[in-house]
C-alpha cells in the first residue's frame, strides 16, 4: 500500500514528506491522514488543516482514478514541503489518461447534474495557488500550496458517516452525521437515497447539521441521489447546512441545483 518516508531537518523538525502510494481509492484515505498528521506542529487553523486534507484527496483521486486509471502497477507519488510561509504539495501520476484542459466546466449547462468532474474546481477553491503540468514522462502533476495565516488549531477526529431517518409530517428527514467521502460513505448516501426513491419515497429532507467535510465524491453521490429522486417525481431538499459546506456547494454551483433550508420547520413546511 505505501512506501514513504519523512526527512528531517537539522533541528531534528519534520519538514518534508514523501509517499508512493498504490492506484487504489483507499489511497485517499491514507495520503489524507498522513498529510494531516504532517501538518500537526504547524501553524495551520482547523479550517485550513480541513482544506489541505481535501485538496490532498481530491488530487489523490484523481491521479488514482483519471490518472492512473486504477491500475495496480502505476503508483501515485505525494511530496510535501513546509517552507518559512507555506506548504507546497504536489501528487504525480503515472499514466497518460488525465488531461484537464479536456475537463468540461462542471459550472455549465447539464455538468451541473454529472456525478464527477469537480474535484480540479475543488482544489483550486481550497488551495492558494495550483498549476498543473505533463511531465516529461507519462504523468500529470498537480502543484499546490497553502500559505500560513498564524492562526492556531485544536485538533479534532474524523467520523464515519452515518445516517438515521424520521418522519415529520409525511417529509422523510434523514439525519447525516459525519463525512461524506469517496469510498462507503459517498456509496452509502447513493444507495440510500436510490433505494428510497425505488420504494415510491417523494419528500425526502437531508438535514447535514452534523455534516462538516463533503469532498467531490460526496458532492456526487449527492446530484446522484438528488437525479433518481426527481426521476421518481420526488423531492429532495437540504437543511442545517454549515458555512463550509454552504461555500462548496455555492462555489460549484450546486446551490442552483438543491433547495436549501435553514430552518427544519420551514422545510418541512415547503413540501407540496
Amino acid at each position: 500500500m505505501l512506501h514513504g518516508n519523512i526527512e528531517n531537518t537539522q533541528d531534528g523538525l519534520h519538514n518534508r514528506l514523501e509517499l508512493c502510494l498504490e492506484s487504489e481509492p483507499a489511497s485517499t484515505d491514507l495520503a489524507e491522514d498522513l498529510i494531516l498528521q504532517f501538518c500537526q506542529s504547524t501553524e495551520f487553523s482547523d479550517d485550513e488543516l480541513n482544506e489541505i486534507g481535501l485538496a490532498v484527496r481530491e488530487s489523490v483521486a484523481n491521479a488514482v482514478i483519471h490518472g492512473n486509471g486504477c491500475q495496480a502497477h502505476k503508483k501515485v507519488l505525494l511530496k510535501a514541503e513546509l517552507r518559512d510561509t507555506a506548504m507546497v504539495i504536489t501528487v504525480t501520476d503515472e499514466g497518460e489518461r488525465f488531461d484537464p484542459e479536456a475537463v468540461p466546466d462542471p459550472l455549465v449547462g447539464d455538468q451541473l447534474f454529472k456525478e464527477s468532474g469537480r474535484g480540479i474546481l475543488m482544489i483550486k477553491t481550497l488551495m492558494d495557488e495550483v498549476s498543473m503540468r505533463r511531465r516529461d514522462a507519462a504523468g500529470m502533476e498537480i502543484c499546490m500550496t497553502k500559505n500560513y495565516s498564524k492562526s492556531t488549531h485544536t485538533g479534532g477526529h474524523k467520523m464515519s458517516l452515518k445516517i438515521s431517518s424520521r418522519n415529520v409530517d409525511g417529509v422523510t428527514v434523514l439525519d447525516l452525521s459525519g463525512r461524506i467521502v469517496l469510498g462507503e460513505a459517498s456509496s452509502l448516501v447513493r444507495e440510500t437515497l436510490k433505494d428510497m426513491a425505488g420504494r415510491g419515497e417523494k419528500k425526502i429532507l437531508l438535514n447535514l447539521a452534523d455534516v462538516g467535510y463533503i469532498d467531490s465524491s460526496g458532492l456526487g453521490s449527492l446530484v446522484g441521489g438528488y437525479t433518481s429522486v426527481s426521476n421518481a417525481g420526488g423531492q429532495i431538499k437540504l437543511v442545517n447546512l454549515n458555512t463550509k459546506v454552504h461555500d462548496l456547494l455555492r462555489v460549484t454551483k450546486l446551490i442552483t441545483v438543491f433547495e436549501v433550508h435553514t430552518s427544519e420547520s420551514a422545510a418541512i413546511k415547503s413540501f407540496s
